[in-house]
């Protein structure tokens, strides 16, 4: 144990795996942190809202191999659960009003919230409510998840304006929560579209969200894409997935000539390059790498060897 906790603490290629955690007691050995390979640096817990009771108290057992701990506070489900609303409120029909006019009351009008200010009340109580389940079950710190949009499609000063509101009801809470408690963040998705790009430099690692990249030049350039003087190019962490169908149908965590996007990513990260450094690998939905009848998680276990080959 004291071998790994040192190993943990050299210098290395870092592996993060996340996992889709329930929030019912485990009933597969996929579903408990205990059984993730010791030498991953950090755990990410998806669904922040819902950890049982096991998986928080294998907070604890994994700390004890120096493993550290994350909470996904996820921009995207935010924005999309507040899409979900709207629509809701749209495909509902308004109340009839009587023909006394409601309660009888003249000059009563009904007050009408822009949807841009309900969002940033809206985002700012998920966010606050997440970072919150973080502390409450000691965790190491956060990744926060954000594709955002691309900032050159961003037109007018107003326009502008309304997006950095936007991004401020995220990152101005999780700035505030950094600076009370001084744990860790990590970043995943698309750092170039992040408009004060000052919090990126608070992060620990870069995640590049490559889910969909099909060989290393790919990945590469999802980096360039990234790069620019006011982010950080010294922590750059490439992200992908084992294997799955996306919402469009189109099957993802493979490269084009079949090798599996975990594997790839950490020859990547291996491969030489100038200009920026490459940290490590972060892998989505780790709990379906365990199946193996010899060997569980048999992928994150070569990538993590790739990257390190003196690691067991």
């Amino acid at each position: 144990m004291e071998n790994l906790v040192l190993y943990k603490q050299s210098v290395h290629k870092i592996t993060i795996a996340s996992i889709d955690n329930k929030g019912t007691a485990p009933v597969c050995r996929n579903e408990h942190l205990t059984d993730l390979p010791d030498s991953i640096d950090y755990i990410c817990l998806n669904n922040i809202l819902e950890v049982n009771a096991m998986n928080a108290a294998e907070v604890a057992e994994v700390h004890k191999k120096g493993t550290k701990v994350v909470g996904l506070i996820d921009f995207d489900a935010i924005e999309a659960r507040w899409k979900a609303i709207l629509d809701e409120e749209a495909n509902t029909p308004a109340p009839e009003e009587s023909e006394e006019g409601g309660d009888g009351e003249e000059g009563d009008e009904e007050v009408v919230v822009d949807p841009a200010a309900r969002f940033i009340d809206f985002c700012k109580t998920e966010t606050a409510k997440q970072l919150a389940a973080c502390d409450v079950l000691g965790l190491d710190g956060v990744e926060l998840n954000f594709t955002g949009t691309d900032l050159n499609s961003i037109i007018g000063e107003e326009a502008v304006a309304a997006e950095t509101m936007r991004q401020g009801a995220f990152f101005d809470l999780v700035n505030e929560w950094k600076a009370s408690c001084g744990k860790t963040i990590l970043f995943k998705g698309y750092p170039q579209n992040v408009i004060d790009k000052q919090i990126l430099s608070d992060c620990e690692f870069i995640i590049i969200s490559a889910h969909s990249a099909k060989n290393y030049d790919e990945m590469s350039y999802l980096v360039m894409m990234s790069y620019m003087d006011d982010i950080p190019a010294d922590r750059y962490v490439m992200g992908v997935s084992t294997p799955y169908v996306n919402a469009a149908g189109i099957a993802t965590g493979e490269f084009g000539d079949g090798t599996l996007s975990v594997i790839g990513a950490a020859r990547w990260a291996i491969l030489p390059v100038s200009g920026y450094v490459k940290a490590g690998i972060s892998i989505d939905a780790i709990q379906q790498d365990y199946f193996n009848v010899t060997f569980v998680y048999p992928n994150a276990r070569e990538a993590i060897n790739i990257m390190n080959p003196t690691v067991n």
